[in-house]
């Protein structure tokens, strides 16, 4: 039979109420809270027995003192006299007990009370979360980035909606935690002015629910990316900063020990943290530049060449449509590329191309873009979208607004519900967006395709 136990506890920092009415019913069950810490709170097995907790908070105390100061060896020996025991100080975090039927509380002045908790508050807890928020603004900051730069592309990646997803995510549970903390502080405020305590709430189950799902959706992120080098990376970031955290805090136990001053704890651990991050961080930049180099992240069957002193690397990528659906070709050097294909439950997207060899000679080319709608209320923004970039896809003078333009054509030809061709300076250009019922399809060729060659690419691109 065990005689102790560790559990990871999850309470809020300030949720006094939930934190003694949770060791109450331990030690009903027969176990006694031992020592807390962030490894987890451990607790010994006792007779079951009917024990008072008490949750108070000394703002002046930090993680990093070497042991309690002069004022809260005072604090304690006047709670002695009382009953009330002394079990666990963590920070600013302390935890008394008491046996007595009926004790006398410790805080009798609910307002001094309020006030040392917001003090303890601003000292780790509160500054913890607005840095989270920080994070999080940056990370749904950069989906908006991306939206503004290329809006299909965000919508259909999976990788950029599960990064969206993650930031609102914390979003909800940092901001929710800094406002029901500030929301119990203004309630207890006004309580505390007619004698009483606001009694805390705990939001754990709602803390957990949230942090879960985060972790799937940061696990679904880092294998959507669809690059080994990536998603190992992803997963050793997350272990490394684990391993920081657990080496940071077990250093600063071990100078806690050994009577080191809180100034040069703090100085220590902190430097030695931004050392551990600096070496992680040059490792880990170097782990993904070193595949990237020896070109361990070449799609499969990707060889690279060497012409006029430049590296090209020619693909044989699997595509929809090449230059031979279309036509006889005997050139031999093509390369094969779908360099964009991304997926979410809302649309996917396929960019291709298949271009010959830059050495000066003239071959048949294609590229194309094609967007597939999931949700049929999608499809007209992602026309006005496409339609947008097909008009900017080269640069056109400032001072010329119609340089670059479309104009509406047969979509007959191409099996397709509607067509539109791209015009420069005019001059009508072999770009071309095809319109089809679930499908939007941007290609380009460096020749005048034939009925016979538009019919194909409506057959190959426009369906299923």
């Amino acid at each position: 039979m065990r005689n102790t136990k560790r559990k990871l506890i999850t309470f809020t920092f300030y949720d006094r109420t939930g934190i003694e009415r949770y060791l109450e019913k331990q030690a009903e069950n027969g176990w006694m809270l031992e020592k807390t810490s962030a490894f987890g709170w451990v607790f010994r097995r006792i007779e079951p027995a009917k024990v008072h907790f008490a949750v108070t908070y000394f703002p002046s105390a930090s993680i990093f003192d070497p042991g309690p100061s002069e004022k809260q060896l005072r604090f304690q020996e006047f709670c002695e006299h009382t009953g009330w025991e002394l079990i666990s100080s963590n920070a600013q975090l302390q935890i008394f007990c008491n046996r007595r039927e009926k004790p006398i509380p410790i805080e009798t002045d609910p307002e001094i009370e309020i006030e040392n908790i917001h003090a303890s508050a601003k000292k780790s807890y509160l500054p913890s979360y607005f840095s989270n928020l920080l994070l999080v603004f940056m990370q749904i900051g950069l989906f908006f980035q991306r939206l503004g730069q290329d809006a299909i592309g965000a919508v259909a990646s999976s990788t950029s909606l599960l990064g969206l997803l993650l930031g609102v995510l914390l979003f909800i549970a940092s901001g929710s935690e800094i406002s029901l903390y500030y929301l119990w502080r203004r309630r207890a405020k006004a309580a505390a002015r007619d004698g009483n305590f606001l009694e805390t709430k705990s939001t754990v189950s709602f803390q957990f629910t949230i942090l879960a799902l985060a972790t799937v959706a940061l696990i679904c992120m880092a294998l959507s990316y669809g690059s080994i080098s990536i998603t190992l990376s992803m997963g050793v970031t997350v272990l490394g900063i684990v391993a920081i955290t657990a080496v940071m805090l077990l250093l600063s136990n071990l100078m806690k020990k050994r009577k080191v001053s809180t100034a040069a704890n703090r100085n220590i651990t902190y430097g030695a943290a931004l050392v551990m991050t600096l070496l992680f961080c040059t490792v880990l930049v170097g782990f993904i530049f070193g595949r990237i180099r020896d070109g361990e992240d070449l799609r499969a069957g990707a060889e690279t060449y060497e012409l006029n002193g430049w590296t090209f690397v020619e693909y044989h990528d699997d595509l929809p449509l090449t230059v031979e659906d279309l036509m006889e070709s005997s050139y031999e050097d093509y390369s094969y590329e779908k360099f964009t294909n991304e997926s979410s439950f809302l649309l996917s997207r396929i960019e291709a191309r298949q271009d010959g060899r830059p050495d000066g000679e003239n071959h048949p080319e294609i590229h194309y873009h094609v967007v597939t709608v999931k949700i049929p209320a999608l499809y007209g923004w992602c026309l006005e979208q496409m339609l947008a970039e097909f008009s900017h896809n080269y640069g056109r003078p400032e001072d010329d607004t119609g340089w670059e333009t479309h104009e509406s054509i047969d979509p007959a030809p191409w099996g397709a519900e509607a067509a539109y061709q791209l015009v420069l300076g005019g001059a009508a250009q072999e770009q071309y967006i095809l319109c089809y019922s679930d499908r939007i399809v941007e290609i380009g060729f460096n020749w005048e395709p034939t009925a016979e060659q538009m019919l194909i690419v409506g057959e190959k691109l426009g369906t299923p």
